[in-house]
């Protein structure tokens, strides 16, 4: 098409190591990386690194090399303090070949570096619009994958809580799934649930197979992050609580030992090894300051490390948060007993599963 931009899409640019990137300019000049949704700090700072890297091993090609953030989830001057910060330790000519272009929406912020050219600008448009189709489509595989599990969990909510059967139209709204998503994902649990003459379904028995499957891979579903605290002088989850209850937060609601004696009071839990938050979606960008403001030490644990706080981010539109008498919003019982769980708490989160079982009371 005529005035159309000449590029090149997911190409090796550097022979030797076979590095990718997002896309080439026609003339072999321009380098554009896309980064999305880049969630601290840490994350630009390796996207910078990787950008000046792939720039030096062929600065003898390139005239520009663009990272481009698309709605990243950190400020603007955090950033430009990060991008400074790095490219004050490269050599000049390098540096300058380094642009950093942030994207929120329709709104395009240059951040350092001369300005994108006219052919430079229609590049960046379409290379980011690849991305973010490729990006969509992969989140629908994953969405797909975890679909049964959502409604399954949402399952076992009504199921603790004895709020009856529910019809497949209640089910989509609550889980945000299709109708025949739904139908599948009650295909496969179908020896668990009682179906009604109207077609209302609700569990029957406990999927103690399906549930220890999900289980297993709990902190990929629910997209979970640690975070740490790095300097020898750690706050008390009380101190993090009060600040959280300051904060007025109906999108953020207290999981894992605290959440569960809300359900439970009498359970066999001592201490608090951790404090876990589950954040609603609708809110998630602002994830990151919510944190700083509850500790600005809290750092991204490394894998492996001990986590102060962990965040599970819940993506379903029905989030089940509960009041509690102290101001806070407490996670529904699943949560809770998945993070018992993951903090390698199994005598009490099956003493959980058996105090919140209606077969229990029966």
């Amino acid at each position: 098409m005529k005035g159309a931009p000449q590029f090149y899409v997911g190409l090796p640019y550097d022979d030797s190591s076979q590095i990718l990137v997002d896309a080439v300019s026609a003339d072999g000049k321009s380098l554009f990386e896309v980064k999305i949704g880049l969630r601290d700090l840490r994350s630009v700072a390796l996207a910078v690194v990787e950008a000046a890297h792939l720039t030096a091993r062929n600065q003898d090609k390139i005239e520009r090399c663009f990272l481009i953030l698309e709605a990243p989830l950190v400020g603007e001057a955090r950033l430009i303090r990060e991008w400074q910060a790095i490219c004050s330790l490269l050599k000049s000519d390098l540096a300058s070949k380094l642009s950093l272009v942030v994207r929120r929406s329709e709104h395009r912020i240059e951040v350092t570096g001369n300005p994108p050219s006219d052919e430079d600008v229609k590049i960046i448009d379409q290379v980011v619009e690849r991305a973010l189709l490729r990006q969509d489509k992969s989140q629908a595989r994953r969405r797909h994958k975890e679909s049964f599990y959502e409604v399954l969990q949402v399952l076992l909510i009504h199921w603790f809580r004895r709020s009856g059967p529910l019809t497949l139209k209640e089910l989509c709204q609550q889980t945000g799934f299709s109708y025949p998503t739904v139908a599948s994902a009650l295909e496969r649990l179908d020896s668990s649930l009682r179906r009604r003459s109207d077609r209302r379904v609700e569990l029957d028995t406990f999927p103690r197979d399906e549930w220890f499957r999900l289980v297993a891979q709990s902190e990929k579903a629910r997209a979970t992050q640690g975070f740490a605290d790095r300097s020898g002088r750690p706050r008390p989850p009380e101190v993090l609580l009060s600040r959280l209850r300051e904060l007025n937060r109906h999108d953020i609601a207290v999981g894992g030992v605290l959440g569960a004696r809300r359900y439970v009071p009498g359970l066999d839990l001592v201490g608090t090894p951790r404090l876990d938050l589950v954040v609603h979606a609708g809110r998630e960008g602002e994830v990151p300051e919510f944190l700083r403001r509850l500790d600005p030490a809290l750092v991204p644990a490394e894998r492996g490390e001990p986590c102060r706080v962990v965040l599970h981010t819940l993506s379903r539109p029905a989030s089940f948060f509960t009041e509690s008498e102290n101001g806070l919003c407490c996670a529904d019982e699943v949560e809770c007993l998945l993070d018992l769980h993951e903090a390698r708490l199994e005598p009490q989160a099956l003493e959980f599963l058996a105090r919140l079982s209606p077969q229990s009371s029966s």
